[in-house]
């Protein structure tokens, strides 16, 4: 995990809004095309797919200690740093229009 910490923060910090996905996942798919239609820039917003990294699996341990979930799976989403969710926690925060203030919020900032 020693590389996987590093990267993973610095790129928390980089952006305000990171989602972590595999391509190859309809899960993420579904994820990405509900964070395309907010429209936010590439400025922004960034998406990383972990599959083409070497140290994937340790970016999926991390992500268990940073989010503090017994899931390794993607998508997993941040906003200004700070865990959001997972695939079903976002599909819950898009229908409440909760995930849609969030990203207001990063809009207006």
């Amino acid at each position: 995990m020693a590389g996987a910490k590093p990267f993973v923060d610095a790129k928390l910090m980089q952006r305000k809004v990171i989602l972590f996905s595999k391509s190859y996942s309809p899960e993420c798919n579904g994820i990405k095309d509900i964070m395309d239609r907010f429209d936010l820039s590439d400025k922004d917003y960034e998406v990383i797919e972990i599959e083409k990294r070497q140290d994937c699996t340790q970016i999926e341990n991390y992500f268990q200690i940073l989010c503090l979930t017994d899931s390794r799976a993607v998508p997993q989403l941040f906003i200004n740093g700070r865990y959001v969710g997972g695939e079903k926690e976002l599909h819950m925060l898009q229908r409440s229009g909760e995930l849609a203030k969030m990203i207001e919020e990063v809009k207006a900032s």
